[in-house]
């Protein structure tokens, strides 16, 4: 996602709020912020999505249910004022050191937290995906490369490149050869490592004896030189010798400018060679990234590539990563009635908070996993989930896959937001999404953040067939940790205010299914299709400006509108009879 690389951001922008959050501390004393998402284009002429309407219509209308929204997040500061009494409440537990409701889970009175042990200790940092499944492959991979025709691998006795037997699964070996090397830098220089034995093979061997043949003399070995050496083998070209050539002529040529002179003459190749091959720099660089990314599992205690190990985890839903839980939390739930601070979007809303997102680093799928299933099993009405992972390994991907059908089948609405990376989600997959097996769920949402002005944020993820539409996602004021409040932006709080609709729909029509919520909610929003925009774009790997209409950009052609929501809800009650 995000790139330097979708590890770099996802570290970056999870460490500030999940998601491109920018801050500004507001004073806890202050008693009203701008939380403008509740206000409407119609009436104050900004495009909130009309909670504030949704309620004058409400008006006399009976509350029949108090929704349940479970946040699959950071956890959450649930004593603060304005979210003292939103949180969900485990009816069929009770805090006495027992498993009273017989689900695995021992005290889960408010929700769960994934990332934790039962000694009261909580993971707050994790390593990236990427290095997760590198450590998961490199057994069966790492050092294994292929010339065109054969597997080969530097083989430590004999002190050279043999063939080896081809991997039995290529798919995943590929995935291991070329997709970790960009995800993961821990990859990147474990693999330089292994390269560079059989680069020193190659260089000693074949490529040093062709260069003395052009000169005897290598310390006059130019540039240009280089490029004489014949990689051919048997009129093929031999790959192992092609990839230490270019090596070598990238790294004599990046010598010679480190150096400060442009002439080739100024390092020799013996110069060139030594420095390519200093095996100290390459194994340092890997020693400090192993030590920046020691991953905390042992703390939970369990077997994560093990969906049916679940004895771990604690109660403890706050966490020094409660920021970006809290924030939402504000948005969704904050009360209304206490003339204090914000004004969520459905106060009577149940929050069950779900921990399985560290303060840095990426979450682990099989927590994801789980805490879905907790809350189908819990009976909430809609999940939030937190941002989502280019990398989606196959045996991960069940898990969650089963959990969202599991969802899909007990009618839940989920809720997902997308990142602020400028990809177009046709042309770059980004996991979990509604695609499964097969089939397109009918129960999720996918959302992308917008602004006062009804403009989707310049580098917000993007597609006209994978995106439903934009929320109020920046300059949001809502409720921060320790009783104070904050203005912020992340595509999360664009998520917020849709699973906040969806709650409050589902509080006066509760016999809506999720299958149609999710359409009332797509189908229902602020009309902006033809309106033209400027967009930020990902082309190639590059950034491009350029013009697009709304409604090429998500499906709707729109934002959020909760009283139009509303409006279409009671309509569809009244066809029921329900």
């Amino acid at each position: 996602m995000k790139k330097q690389t979708l590890i770099l951001a996802l570290c970056l922008q999870g460490a500030v709020l999940a998601g491109n959050a920018q801050l500004v501390k507001k004073a806890a004393t202050e008693k009203k912020t701008e939380d403008w998402y509740n206000l409407s284009f119609e009436k104050e002429g900004v495009y909130g999505i009309g909670v504030n309407q949704a309620y004058e219509f409400l008006k006399g209308k009976p509350l029949k249910k108090k929704p349940v929204v479970a946040v699959i997040g950071y956890g959450m500061d649930a004593t603060h004022e304005d979210l003292k009494n939103a949180s969900w409440t485990n009816p069929n537990e009770k805090e006495d050191g027992i498993d009273n409701d017989g689900n695995g889970y021992i005290d889960d009175i408010h929700g769960w937290n994934f990332l934790g042990n039962s000694k009261g200790e909580m993971i707050e940092k994790t390593n990236q995906e990427g290095d997760r499944e590198y450590f998961r492959l490199r057994g069966l991979y790492e050092g294994i490369y292929f010339s065109g025709t054969d597997y080969f691998k530097f083989n430590e006795l004999l002190q050279k490149p043999v063939k080896v037997p081809a991997p039995k699964d290529l798919k995943e070996y590929a995935f291991f050869r070329t997709r970790l090397n960009k995800e993961s830098r821990i990859a990147q220089e474990a693999s330089g490592i292994q390269f560079s034995k059989i680069f020193k093979y190659m260089i000693v061997n074949e490529i040093e004896p062709a260069m003395k043949k052009i000169n005897p003399d290598l310390t006059k070995i130019k540039q240009a030189d280089l490029t004489k050496y014949d990689f051919n083998t048997n009129g093929k070209a031999d790959t192992l010798k092609l990839m230490s050539k270019f090596f070598l002529l990238m790294t004599f040529g990046v010598n010679n400018s480190y150096a400060g002179k442009n002439n080739t003459d100024s390092m020799n190749f013996v110069q060139a060679r030594d420095l390519t091959l200093n095996p100290k720099k390459v194994n340092k660089n890997l020693e400090n990234l192993l030590a920046e990314n020691i991953d905390a599992r042992k703390i939970t205690g369990d077997d994560w590539t093990n969906i049916t190990d679940k004895n771990y985890g604690n109660n403890k839903l706050y966490s020094n990563g409660s920021f970006s839980g809290t924030m939402i939390s504000g948005i969704i739930a904050a009360d209304r009635s206490n003339g204090v601070g914000v004004n969520g979007i459905m106060p009577e809303a149940q929050l069950m908070s779900l921990r399985a997102y560290p303060k840095e680093g990426e979450p682990y799928y099989k927590d994801i996993a789980l805490a879905i299933r907790y809350a189908v099993d819990q009976k909430a009405d809609v999940i939030q989930l937190g941002l989502s992972n280019t990398i989606y390994p196959a045996y991960e991907a069940k898990w969650v896959n089963d959990a969202l059908l599991y969802a899909e089948e007990k009618g839940v609405l989920v809720v997902s937001s997308v990142w602020n990376l400028s990809d177009n989600l046709s042309e770059k997959k980004y996991y979990p999404n509604a695609h499964v097996n097969g089939k397109v769920l009918n129960n999720f949402i996918t959302v992308a953040a917008s602004d006062k002005e009804g403009m989707p944020l310049k580098d917000a993820n993007f597609s006209a067939k994978e995106l439903d539409l934009f929320a109020p996602g920046q300059n949001i004021s809502t409720t921060y940790m320790g009783g104070t409040y904050r203005m912020g932006a992340s595509p999360l709080f664009a998520g917020a205010s849709v699973a906040g609709t969806a709650a409050l729909i589902k509080a006066y029509y509760p016999e809506i299914t999720a299958a149609q919520l999710r359409k009332l909610i797509v189908g229902n929003v602020t009309d902006r299709a033809s309106v033209e925009v400027e967009k930020q774009v990902k082309v190639g790997g590059k950034m491009n400006t350029d013009l697009y209409l709304f409604s090429q950009l998500c499906v709707s052609g729109g934002i959020l509108n909760a009283y139009k929501a509303v409006l279409a809800a009671d309509q569809l009650s009244k066809t029921t009879g329900k």
